[in-house]
């Protein structure tokens, strides 16, 4: 009888448990839409958006002298880049440009936010 009430009360902690894991996407009042409203969807807003991230980092401190340098210099090969593309490509980028160059905004702003956090 013991056991069984043991097995129970393990049982009941595990279900317990595995509901507080819930992942946020599925928590009710979690909108992922509403999380990225405003954020810039175009490559030259994202190019503004990042150099305004930069600068931020810089002067609160968040990002030393190091990652700042590494940080606008990626940023500065991606807008030399996008400006080739675009005039080349007759003011427009085609879709696999435009995959690339939002790819590499993507990989920027991921270690500018990791570099701000978490420092090397």
């Amino acid at each position: 009888m013991k056991r069984v009430f043991v097995s129970a009360a393990i049982a009941g902690a595990m279900l317990a448990a595995g509901a507080a894991t819930v992942p946020a996407t599925a928590q009710p009042g979690w909108n992922s839409n509403a999380f990225w409203r405003g954020a810039p969807g175009g490559q030259w807003e994202r190019i503004s958006f990042l150099q305004q991230r930069i600068d931020r980092g810089i002067a609160d401190g968040s990002l030393n002298r190091r990652e700042g340098m590494r940080a606008q210099a990626e940023l500065r090969r991606i807008r030399f880049d996008a400006q080739r593309l675009r005039q080349r490509g007759g003011g427009r980028f085609n879709p696999g440009e435009a995959a690339a160059l939002q790819t590499r905004l993507d990989t920027l702003s991921r270690s500018i936010r990791w570099s701000r956090h978490n420092g090397w």
